[in-house]
């Protein structure tokens, strides 16, 4: 479990760094603001993976909190370098403010998932 965890985590989050840093063609039948929601779901998934990797790689059970905000503020600071870097190092990309909105709103989305499943969750951690 740790190991796929760890792959998991650690693969997404290059994942979506090698997709948002590398030139992409532009959808012309793509509705206006759809990547946004791209966005959303990218940051539940990213926000999500990170929790459990923070939460049940520990064996103190009262880490609930300790890795709800490790993975929130990692989301949200990880969403902000990937913005500076699509400004710095793009040429097809630029950062874009309603982009971090929309990361924010993925990440307050899966904090809503986490807190509404938070039984779910400990649990499931009392099986390991």
């Amino acid at each position: 479990m740790a190991r796929l965890l760890r792959y998991g985590a650690y693969g997404y989050t290059l994942f979506i760094a090698v997709i948002c840093l590398i030139p992409l063609p532009h959808i012309q039948e793509a509705p206006e603001h759809s990547d946004k929601m791209v966005h959303v779901v990218t940051y539940v998934i990213f926000t999500l993976l990170w929790f459990a990797f923070f939460y049940f790689l520990r064996p103190n059970s009262d880490y609930f909190k300790v890795s709800l905000i490790k993975s929130c503020s990692f989301a949200i600071i990880y969403g902000i370098v990937i913005e500076a870097l699509q400004a710095a190092l793009t040429r097809s990309r630029s950062a874009d403010f309603n982009d971090f909105l929309a990361n924010l709103a993925g990440i307050s989305g899966a904090l809503l998932v986490i807190l509404v499943f938070r039984n779910q969750f400990s649990k499931l951690k009392s099986k390991f």
